[in-house]
């Protein structure tokens, strides 16, 4: 008797000691970890492959990976919970790095330990040593991939999409799947349209002076689709609000309609489209949420009510530095134009929104009555506002045809001229003559003349522009004269240029992105483009081949630089 008591003891003092059961009758096992810390970014993978020595077949072992993390037991109680569901656990761990209920905080490193469990006996063995694991944040391309029934996030790290606060990445890597990882395995619902996250050199550099404000703010990201939006945290990629979290919503009583159509960022101020009304507000504000400003059934000072698109242009010069497009004027949906703010202060939708109506002054096209919808405008290093435009079905010359133009926002008016923005029209381009420009998807303008973009289903082509006239039309090549061509369908065509760019990256090149879809992947495009003649210096493959971690095995949709 005295004896067994013996044994017990011993075993009781082992367990105390080591967390290990102890049994003088039975086989053991012993595990040890390679190393005491591991650290990955969102999104890698953490490999361990443990030391376990034992003559207990390995068929009567259960491998069960445990951290202490930041929830508790059924006792209420900090304790080591499983790191993975059951059917991933399994003798070597192939963590990949989220954030979830148990792991919160990146940065932080959390103990770790392996648990054996035989199981014929139900017996218990830990590893002899513990381990941490660290998660890091992430930076790199935020992209925004799906099918029509739902969407997810990705971060592609390369040195073509690092912000220039952050240090150059080895190699590239692809992260997938952050957004459903970090979401109990939910996807986005519905097709994606835009992906942005709120951060600009404006709000770092503000953030000193309201930190308050600012940090409930600075690094949000948006992910818009057809049918949904969700506001993400910029760490851990969990959702934290829908499109209602930007406004003041009380019960019943909301500003907005809750119908997401896009959100545009310039400098410190945030413009939110919802539905046919535009809200906004500079970010320095103490109110945590967007400002109505504009809606449908508001006469603003001009005397007019409008119903906006989703794109804003920032030609950054007087009298408008800013414009938008809008698809009904006073209600009529068949009066489509734009419309200039003289003022980006408080208040500036109703005090300072003028529709460019140019009534019967001779110009080559009225401004304020276009009669086409807008697919896309942007600023040009000239301060010029270039858009184009596909004319609808009352359209004199362009019904149903893509058509481009060029508006100088601080153009003088004409001697003689009947209204202020006779000097704004300047010229109008007819783009019937482009190849393939009928199976257009997407358009692009650069800073030059030289780059202007339009792309089909399987071509990208560039056209130029001289003065009133288009200068020339071709499959878009290199500089030295050589051609390029994507594979595959084309999904996206988007430009990232340094200086419109929210979060500038270490690259002083503007890249022009174009995803592909072919055999059930995606591959990415990072097309440097030439200033001067607007052609491809150098392109960047991303794909499975070049790319460690690339897994796109939905069509890539949209795609912005994500800070820290």
């Amino acid at each position: 008797m005295y004896a067994v008591c013996s044994v017990l003891g011993m075993a009781a003092c082992y367990d105390n000691q080591s967390g290990n059961d102890f049994d003088v009758a039975l086989p053991d096992v012993h595990i040890e970890i390679p190393a005491s810390a591991y650290s990955a970014s969102l999104g890698e993978t953490i490999t361990i492959d443990p030391v376990v020595t034992t003559t207990i077949a390995e068929d009567d072992l259960q491998f069960i990976w445990e951290v202490n993390g930041d929830s508790v037991n059924a006792q209420g109680k900090k304790a080591f919970l499983p790191l993975l569901a059951e059917e991933e656990q399994s003798r070597t761990l192939n963590y990949t790095a989220h954030i979830d209920r148990n792991i919160t905080t990146l940065n932080l490193s959390y103990p770790c330990r392996l648990h054996v469990k035989q199981k014929s006996t139900g017996r218990d063995f830990y590893s002899s040593n513990t381990f941490t694991i660290t998660i890091s944040g992430i930076s790199g391309l935020m992209v925004l991939y799906g099918t029509e029934e739902n969407s997810d996030i990705a971060i592609v790290q390369a040195e073509d999409f690092t912000p220039s606060a952050m240090t150059l990445p080895d190699s590239p890597s692809a992260s997938m799947q952050l957004y459903s990882m970090s979401n109990d395995g939910q996807k986005i619902p519905g097709k994606g349209k835009q992906i942005q996250q709120i951060t600009s050199l404006y709000f770092t550099t503000y953030m000193a002076y309201y930190p308050q404000i600012l940090g409930t703010r600075c690094g949000q990201i948006l992910a818009l689709t057809d049918k949904d939006a969700r506001w993400i945290d910029k760490d851990g990629f969990t959702a934290y609000g829908d499109w209602n979290y930007l406004f003041y919503v009380k019960g019943d009583d909301a500003f907005n309609k809750n119908m997401p159509r896009a959100m545009y960022i310039y400098m410190i101020y945030i413009f939110g489209f919802d539905g046919g009304d535009v809200f906004s507000i500079n970010a320095l504000s103490s109110f945590p949420f967007l400002f109505a400003d504009a809606t449908t059934d508001t006469k603003l000072n001009d005397g007019h009510s409008y119903s906006f698109t989703g794109q804003v242009c920032m030609p950054g010069v007087n009298p408008y530095p800013c414009l938008l497009y809008v698809d009904a004027v006073d209600g009529d949906t068949n009066h489509k134009g734009f419309v200039g703010l003289r003022s980006l202060a408080p208040g500036y939708f109703q005090n300072y929104s003028f529709l460019l109506d140019t009534q019967t002054d001779d110009t080559p096209f009225n401004p304020g009555n276009m009669h086409a919808d807008l697919m896309k405008m942007a600023r040009d290093n000239r301060g010029h506002a270039m858009a184009v435009l596909k004319g609808d079905n009352s359209h004199p010359t362009f019904a149903g045809k893509f058509f481009a133009v060029d508006l100088q926002v601080n153009g003088a008016a004409p001697v003689g001229a009947q209204t202020a923005f006779g000097g704004i029209p300047q010229c109008l381009y007819d783009l019937s003559s482009l190849t393939n420009i009928s199976d257009a998807r997407f358009f692009e303008f650069g800073q030059t003349q030289n780059m202007c973009y339009y792309a089909t289903s399987n071509g990208v082509y560039q056209w130029r522009i001289d003065g009133n006239s288009i200068a020339a039309v071709e499959p878009l090549g290199m500089t030295d004269g050589s051609a390029w061509s994507p594979n595959g369908e084309i999904t996206m065509m988007k430009l990232l240029d340094n200086d419109a760019m929210t979060t500038p990256t270490h690259s002083s090149e503007t890249i022009l992105l174009v995803a592909t879809w072919q055999n059930e992947q995606a591959t990415l495009w990072s097309l440097h483009m030439d200033l001067m003649s607007g052609r491809i210096s150098k392109v960047v493959r991303f794909d499975g081949d070049t790319t460690p971690g690339w897994n796109f095995n939905m069509p890539i949709l949209d795609a912005s630089i994500k800070n820290m």
